[in-house]
């Protein structure tokens, strides 16, 4: 019941448009033989080093999480016109910023009309560890046919190569690069030319795989003060093709785990040198995290309802006994299910041991910390997705949905953009679970001591409720309940609502 003070997506739709263009910003790096060539511009997505230095000196003069979209921007990706970049995950925290994007390049594509070449598609997995560390991961989604190399930089200065390992010197710093997966790929190096000087420079990393799935993982040291070589340390897990990275910078030891990024988001853990947790073992997001200002700050309050001592009010530490009826009935079978807002993952947890398969939601990285722990405990495996539910990622339709608390907030913040996700998860045929405060002049309450949102919870009213979902959901029954809480003698009045998907599109 976590996204219970959600936040309104319109109000983040002009920063969701930078970020999407944000993954492409940083892609990774470069290719070929030592050549020169009369093209002024490389037909594949590259770095620009001098828009990078500036990246990298506005987060070193930031504190908190950055609002960094517009320097991604300009940091950012060159093509060719006819590109197309999807934004698929982002997040600005105080200790990092994660982006994913999934990509197409169309090779030959010019101003005056469409692709000449064949289409390229693959992801690309951007983390920010520092001011200084980039770690930039390229997977290939469709056969690399076309010859469009990926992961290309641009720099003024004359890359020095060895190897794996690069070194840019250009007025504004220092970059040095290196390949880590996989192990024999080698930077190579091609300039353009004006008349008889080279003028730029691009490098690319090959040779490589141009079956599906193949992936190469660098990582860029950024400023003259940068982390010396061997700060990142990896291995990679063959079976499941997980890598795991350890990287010690600053004083702070970032432990990562990552899977595919086409596959999954991966995790991460952030530890002092002396032993301090400062980040527990929590999913990197599997969406478009709020951002900029007021989406940071609002995040924030959500998030620390998850790091204090005492449990949030709708924490209760146990299913839900509205859920708990409905499997024990037979309501639902065994399925794929969505929990919507899972918070800490109790409920979610109950439904994996009653051998459900469990994708769980919520905006609270934290949350979903606690709720990765509790299911390791009880040895159960439930999908941890953290995003936002009003913007969330795209996923397949699911036989059964459960709502507890997070309706009722949104309800008045984003109605549209909440129906539209349950539209999107669910098809005819799926059940509906919805547990929601009641609200009317009697019952009206705050679901906590603290209003994060800017005003009280008043719950819904049951026109309002059969109003909302009439016209995709046959309502089997709704009942008036008592809401559970952490604290004893707390029971706000509530709504049980069982719904059933109709053919409404």
């Amino acid at each position: 019941m976590s996204d219970r003070k959600s936040f309104p997506s319109l109000r983040f739709i002009m920063q969701l448009i930078g970020a999407v263009t944000l993954s492409i910003l940083l892609p990774g790096v470069w290719s070929a033989s030592a050549q020169s060539t009369d093209s002024g511009k490389s037909s594949s997505p590259f770095v620009n080093t001098s828009q990078l230095f500036e990246f990298s000196q506005y987060l070193a003069s930031t504190s908190g999480a950055p609002d960094c979209h517009a320097r991604v921007v300009r940091a950012a990706f060159d093509g060719p016109q006819g590109d197309a970049i999807k934004m698929t995950a982002y997040e600005e925290n105080r200790s990092f910023v994660y982006a994913v994007a999934r990509m197409q390049s169309h090779p030959g594509a010019d101003s005056g009309g469409p692709s000449a070449g064949k289409t390229t598609g693959w992801v690309r997995r951007l983390i920010i560890l520092n001011p200084s560390l980039f770690i930039i991961e390229d997977q290939l989604i469709t056969p690399n046919s076309s010859g469009m190399k990926i992961g290309v930089q641009h720099s003024t200065s004359a890359p020095k190569v060895s190897s794996g390992t690069a070194h840019i010197i250009e007025p504004s710093g220092e970059i040095f690069s290196e390949i880590l997966f996989p192990r024999k790929v080698t930077y190579q190096v091609k300039g353009t030319t004006n008349g008889q000087e080279a003028t730029c420079y691009f490098m690319e990393p090959g040779p490589l795989e141009a079956t599906p799935g193949a992936r190469i993982l660098q990582v860029l040291r950024v400023g003259k003060n940068a982390p010396p070589s061997g700060a990142v340390q990896s291995e990679i897990t063959t079976a499941t093709g997980t890598w795991k990275l350890t990287a010690t910078i600053g004083g702070k030891i970032f432990k990562l785990t990552l899977p595919p990024p086409a596959e999954g988001a991966g995790e991460v853990a952030i530890d002092t040198l002396d032993g301090k947790t400062l980040v527990g073992n929590r999913p990197f997001p599997s969406g478009i995290l709020p951002h900029g200002p007021e989406g940071n700050r609002l995040l924030e309050l959500w998030d620390a309802d998850y790091r204090g001592k005492a449990p949030a009010l709708w924490d209760i530490g146990r299913p839900a006994d509205e859920l708990q009826k409905v499997v024990a009935a037979g309501k639902v079978a065994r399925c794929r299910v969505v929990d919507m807002c899972c918070g800490s993952g109790t409920d979610a947890i109950y439904l994996a041991s009653k051998g459900f398969d469990v994708t769980a939601i919520d905006v609270a990285p934290s949350a979903l910390g606690h709720a990765m722990e509790k299911a390791r405990q009880a040895n159960v495996s439930v999908q941890w997705m953290v995003a936002d539910i009003l913007a969330p990622p795209v996923l397949k339709p699911f036989d059964f949905v459960y709502d507890r608390g997070c309706y009722h907030v949104v309800r008045d913040q984003n109605l549209t953009a909440y129906l539209e996700t349950v539209r999107r998860f669910s098809r005819p045929g799926t059940k509906f679970l919805l547990l929601a405060t009641r609200g009317d002049e009697q019952s009206r309450v705050e679901l906590s001591g603290e209003d994060h949102s800017g005003g009280g919870h008043s719950g819904v009213t049951e026109e309002e409720l059969r109003f909302d979902f009439l016209t995709m959901f046959d309502v089997e029954w709704l009942r008036q309940i008592t809401l559970e809480s952490s604290r004893p003698g707390v029971g706000p009045p509530g709504w049980s609502a069982f719904m059933v998907r109709n053919a409404a599109p």
